[in-house]
């Protein structure tokens, strides 16, 4: 099982667009090749997001940073491994 971690905003590149899906759901917008690759944060552990289930009204641009991360800390279970970067 992958370590969860609380991800420091110098671990993205410049231009990432830190969203909420849904009230409680950490998503990252990152810019690619161009490109941008949708991250779930949800747990802690990086992972591919469908971006087919977005809709204009269920998601939205973090207000900050540190709101996007605290999604990410509530979103890990209790007793989960974990490491924190921040």
């Amino acid at each position: 099982m992958p370590t969860a971690c609380i991800p420091k905003f110098s671990d993205f590149p410049p231009g990432t667009q830190f969203m909420i899906k849904e009230f409680d759901i950490p998503l990252a917008k990152i810019p690619l090749d161009g490109k941008a690759q949708w991250v779930n944060w949800f747990g802690g552990v990086p992972s591919a997001c469908d971006v087919t289930r977005l809709r204009v009204d269920n998601n939205w641009p973090a207000q900050s940073f540190d709101e996007w991360a605290g999604l990410v800390a509530a979103s890990i279970p209790p007793g989960a491994q974990t490491f924190k970067t921040r």
